[in-house]
């Protein structure tokens, strides 16, 4: 549009219209202002009261029925089951069921043509006679032959027996004679032992005469000398006394020691006299028994000479009489030899013939089996499920060294249903036998079919590509009670098996729990000291270099002496390791524990954001106490609590920030 060069009267008008086009424009953009400030007010105010409602939400710790499952998949099949195949090939002639049917243990199922069959019974029978009578033919020359040879061989074991009987006679007389020479020996050696004894003992004997003999010799010499002293003791206390020099009490002192000097003098030279005797005495009785063991050592030279003599003597005569045995013997081993050799071949004869005959039975009762089997019976009872033949169509025995064959129908006892499934070996330690379980079909939605497991497979069925890492899985039978009609055997079925099971079980939602990883640090605490402590309690541990960790008190045990204090410390403080570590426990600021032994481990422990019921100027920031807790089991919902809340707790369900953090640490864990 071209402006106009001067100001005239068309241009009020349209600056007019351009005016009231932006007014209309402000105008408009100020409502849609004011309704989006409206909106975002309003918007802003329900996200906060939905967001304040969130950070609200509180769980009470219930008693009630806590169930774990182990849920897998599965397809229904009968317990027993049985693929049918025949025995024999041939032509079916007539099928006496139908699929669907029920069946009986026995019942016929199918015939199949027989004529061929028959008529190789016949040749069977007919083959069967024949080596019958080859057998009796083979088993009556034995008997002749036998006759022939007990005439002779009776003879030659005649002469053996009566040979070997002069030996045994012979061996048993020279036995004796040599025994009766040989115990002279042992006698005259014995007396000879005895007498050496005897002559070793008077040895002794003499040997301590000879020392009683100086002994004796040796007590004269003193006692002469006592006795000459006493004599000069004597003499001098005479002449003193004379000279009246000593009391006449000692000199009648003196006078009494030379008697008792003059009575020993006396009877040590009687002893040594009899001392002489008795060595004397000694000496003959030597000479007498050497004397007697020489006449011994003759005596048994003699005997040993004797029974040289009589074993040489006989050993050539038993000699004599073993060559005689051994001649007898030899007649009578070649005419066995020969005998036998005459005898083994009647015998291979008969072995032939009796093998013929065999062979001819089994293959008679291996013709009367095929005719047997050409009826097919029920190998159990239970209902056709399946028949895959026709009349008139040729089948192959199942008996085949190639092939097995197809099987002509199936047999399923359907009042016995289970479900077969893999269970993840991880689960595998949780199921045990006889354990509930709840059954549900695709067929059937909304309906629980009662279980049990029946069966457990020892070992493991690994699942996927061989060359893979394969899952590892154990099969798994679950019955399925009373086994409605209704089941069919394929079909897919879910089943959860309930491993654990209580009717009154402490418990909270999983969402309410936090799983954090954090450092336990086990103290070795006096037992004096462990009154200051209480299970929640806030502290500080401090490390060598002095770096202080915020914990809390989480058990208290006096009786593990290793480990009495449990302290748990967030892994989001950093520089903490685990091993041993000596620590120092700071409860407050004039308050602290040094030198303790402790032992830090990394593991996930369990807390709860617990309603005390009191408010604090931190509410804002976190809603309820920080508590440990300790669970049990746990299913798709619920934790078992087993220690740190009580029935009727509530606690605040953490965030959904911090419930994540715990729940992505908890999955890298099992990874």
């Amino acid at each position: 549009m071209e402006l106009p060069n001067s100001f005239g009267s068309s241009i009020p008008k349209n600056l007019m219209k351009n005016q009231k086009k932006w007014i209309i424009i402000g105008v408009v953009a100020l409502v849609v202002i004011a309704v989006g400030a409206i909106g975002a007010t309003r918007m802003n105010f329900s996200f906060g009261k939905a967001k304040e409602a969130a950070e609200d939400k509180q769980e009470i710790v219930r008693r009630g029925e806590f169930l774990v499952r182990v849920r897998e998949s599965g397809n229904l099949r009968s317990f027993l089951e049985v693929d049918v195949r025949s025995n024999v090939e041939g032509e079916i002639v007539e099928i006496f069921v139908d699929e669907g049917d029920v069946v009986e243990l026995g019942n016929p199922l199918l015939r199949i043509d027989d004529e061929q069959i028959l008529e190789q019974r016949k040749q069977a029978a007919a083959n069967r006679d024949a080596r019958k009578a080859q057998l009796q033919q083979a088993e009556l020359q034995i008997q002749i032959t036998e006759k022939q040879q007990e005439s002779g061989l009776a003879q030659a074991r005649n002469s053996v027996a009566m040979a070997q009987a002069t030996l045994d006679s012979f061996v048993a007389t020279t036995q004796q004679r040599i025994t009766e020479a040989e115990t002279q020996v042992a006698t005259t050696q014995i007396d000879l032992n005895r007498d050496q004894i005897g002559l070793k003992q008077a040895e002794i004997a003499l040997s301590q005469a000879k020392l009683m003999f100086d002994r004796s010799e040796t007590l004269v010499e003193s006692a002469k000398v006592a006795l000459e002293t006493a004599e000069s003791e004597y003499n001098r206390n005479k002449e003193l006394f004379d000279k009246k020099l000593v009391s006449k009490r000692t000199l009648e002192e003196s006078q009494n020691q030379l008697a008792g000097a003059r009575s020993q003098y006396e009877n040590a030279q009687k002893e040594v006299e009899s001392q002489k005797e008795t060595v004397k005495s000694q000496e003959e009785n030597i000479n007498v028994r050497q004397e007697a063991i020489q006449s011994r050592e003759s005596t048994l030279e003699l005997n040993k000479k004797n029974v040289l003599t009589l074993k040489e003597s006989e050993e050539a005569r038993k000699k004599q009489l073993e060559a005689e045995f051994e001649n007898a013997h030899t007649r009578l081993r070649q005419l066995e030899e020969t005998t036998e050799e005459e005898k083994e071949l009647t015998r291979h004869a008969r072995v032939g013939a009796e093998a013929s005959l065999l062979q001819a039975q089994s293959q008679l009762e291996s013709q009367h089996e095929r005719y047997a089997w050409t009826t097919v019976i029920a190998p159990i009872a239970g209902t056709v499920t399946r028949l895959t033949v026709e009349e008139g169509e040729i089948i192959t025995s199942g008996r085949s060294a190639f092939s097995r064959g197809d099987a002509i129908m199936r047999i399923a006892d359907l009042d016995q249903m289970i479900v077969r499934t893999q269970i993840n070996q991880v689960e595998i330690g949780k199921i045990k036998e006889e354990q509930r379980a709840e059954i549900s079909v695709d067929s059937y939605p909304g309906r629980i079919f009662p279980g049990r497991v029946s069966e457990i497979s020892p070992s493991a069925t690994p699942r996927g590509p061989q060359n893979q890492s394969s899952v590892i899985t154990f099969e798994v039978d679950v019955e399925v009670i009373g086994s409605p009609a209704e089941l069919l055997p394929g079909m897919s079925a879910d089943v959860d098996i309930i491993v654990f099971e209580e009717s009154d079980i402490l418990q909270l939602p999983i969402p309410a729990v936090l799983s954090p990883k954090v450092f336990t640090v086990k103290a070795k605490v006096n037992p004096a000291d462990l009154g200051q402590f209480q299970t929640g309690q806030e502290l500080k541990i401090r490390n060598l270099i002095g770096k202080e960790f915020d914990g809390r008190v989480g058990q208290i045990d006096p009786e593990e002496t290793r480990g009495s204090l449990e302290i748990l410390v967030e892994e989001a403080q950093k520089g903490l390791k685990t091993g041993p570590i000596e620590i120092s426990i700071v409860i407050s600021e004039g308050n602290i524990l040094p030198n303790i032994e402790a032992e830090v481990s990394s593991e996930r422990q369990y807390f709860v954001m617990l309603d005390t019921g009191k408010s604090s100027k931190d509410d804002k920031e976190q809603k309820g106490v920080k508590t440990h807790i300790t669970i049990g089991q746990r299913n798709n919902t619920h934790f078992q609590i087993t220690g740190g809340l009580k029935e009727g707790d509530r606690v605040f369900v953490p965030s959904m920030q911090e419930l994540t953090k715990g729940q992505e640490e908890s999955e890298e864990e099992k990874e």
